[in-house]
C-alpha cells in the first residue's frame, strides 16, 4: 500500500463501477477495511514495506492472506484473479515508482511546491491499490472456512512470491 494512508480520504465513490470482474462490488469492502485498520497499527507499515522492498513481497497479497486467516479461510493461488497482476504492472507499480522518485528528486531540485503534486500521485496510487484489493476481495468470496492460522497463510502466500516464511516473522509478531 502507499505509505501511510492513515486518515486519508480516497475520494472514491464506493459504489462506482470499476469495469473489472468485481464491477458490482464495493471498493469499501471487508478486505479494504481490514487493510486500513491493520496498516495503521504501530510497526505494521514498516514491516510491510520491508517485506515489499527487501524481499519482493506483494503487500496486497499479504494483506489478503492475513485477512483470510482472520475469517478462517486458507489462502491459495486461486485467490488471485487472472487480471490482478496486469492491474498491478500497468497501474499501481508505475504510480509507486513515480511517487518514490518524486519524494527526493523533485522537492530538492524544484522546491516544495512539487510536494503537493507528489501527494496527489500518492493518493492516486492508494486508489489504484484499493481497486487491487477489491479485485482480491471479489476473488475470495465464497471460499470455505477452515482451521487456518495467519502463519499458515503467510507460508502459502510466501511460497507464491518466493519469500521465505521467516521473512514474515516480524509482521506476524505485530498481529493482535
Amino acid at each position: 500500500m502507499a505509505e501511510s494512508q492513515n486518515g486519508l480520504n480516497t475520494g472514491l465513490n464506493t459504489s462506482a463501477n470499476t469495469g473489472a470482474q468485481f464491477a458490482t462490488k464495493q471498493l469499501d469492502n471487508p478486505l479494504w477495511q481490514y487493510a486500513c485498520q491493520f496498516y495503521s497499527q504501530p510497526g505494521v507499515e514498516s514491516a510491510l514495506l520491508e517485506l515489499q522492498d527487501k524481499h519482493g513481497a506483494d503487500i496486497n497479497l499479504v494483506l489478503q492472506a492475513l485477512w483470510l486467516a482472520s475469517v478462517r479461510v486458507e489462502w491459495g493461488p486461486s485467490c488471485i484473479p487472472h487480471d490482478y497482476q496486469k492491474w498491478m504492472d500497468q497501474h499501481v507499480l508505475p504510480l509507486r515508482q513515480m511517487r518514490r522518485t518524486m519524494k527526493i528528486e523533485w522537492p530538492e531540485e524544484r522546491g516544495k511546491e512539487y510536494e503537493e503534486f507528489r501527494q496527489q500521485v500518492k493518493k492516486l496510487e492508494l486508489k489504484a491499490e484499493q481497486v487491487a484489493l477489491a479485485m482480491l476481495f471479489a476473488s475470495s468470496e465464497g471460499l470455505s472456512e477452515g482451521d487456518v492460522s495467519e502463519k499458515t497463510n503467510m507460508i502459502l502466500v510466501g511460497q507464491s512470491m518466493d519469500v521465505l516464511p521467516e521473512q514474515f516473522d516480524s509482521l506476524i509478531s505485530l498481529l493482535p
